[in-house]
């Protein structure tokens, strides 16, 4: 099994951010937190909700699945707030490839270790 982990680390612009990765390669990061802590709680709510979330959008939390403006594939999680928690930093030209991303991630993201860069 491939191992899957968080970064934490600081951006040049002194923003905090995570990173999913999954081996080598990052499947997926967040936006910037003004600390180390706020970007901590973030992947404590993606580890708590991803593995229960549905390829759906019945209010729980769940994966979006859908076509951008150029018809390419992307995805989105969303908390059961309504708050999305991380979205595709990429575009996938087949619905399959961003499918398996959402999958890494669902199974995962609960037990993966969170270090800080």
């Amino acid at each position: 099994m491939t191992y899957c982990n968080f970064e934490v680390y600081e951006d040049d612009a002194g923003e905090y951010r995570w990173r999913f990765k999954s081996g080598r390669e990052t499947v997926t990061n967040s936006d910037g937190y003004s600390s180390k802590s706020e970007a901590k709680e973030a992947i404590e709510l993606l580890q708590e909700e991803a593995s229960d979330a549905k390829l759906s959008d019945d209010g729980k939390p769940r994966f979006e699945l859908y076509k951008d403006q150029d018809d390419e594939w992307r995805w989105r999680m969303v908390a059961s707030d309504g708050a999305t928690v991380t979205d595709a930093g990429d575009r996938y030209a087949s619905k399959h490839g961003a499918q398996m991303i959402i999958r890494t991630i669902k199974t995962s993201a609960g037990r993966a270790e969170a270090t800080v860069a």
